[in-house]
């Protein structure tokens, strides 16, 4: 879940850029005003989301690391292979 969420605050985060750069120009219209705030809040939060789900998936990957290589996962590992083989 935490890899879908940092996926789309990406995807969004590209998007509003490739919106916000297109539609660029020096204006006052209100409208325009409004669409341009409302490009860099939702740009913002984007980033929020990015640096709040970074440290996570790198936390997961350390723990799935210490799963993998620890000597309890591997002794764990090689009865189940030697009770399957006697199967």
């Amino acid at each position: 879940m935490k890899v879908v969420s940092l996926i789309l605050s990406i995807t969004v985060f590209c998007v509003s850029v490739y919106f916000f750069v297109i539609d660029f120009r020096l204006s006052a219209e209100y409208n325009y005003l409004i669409y341009m705030s409302m490009l860099v809040i939702l740009m913002s939060i984007c980033v929020v989301g990015m640096l709040i789900n970074i440290p996570l998936i790198k936390q997961e990957k350390r723990r799935m690391n210490y799963l993998l290589y620890s000597s309890y996962a591997q002794r764990n590992f090689l009865k189940k292979q030697k009770t399957f083989r006697s199967n």
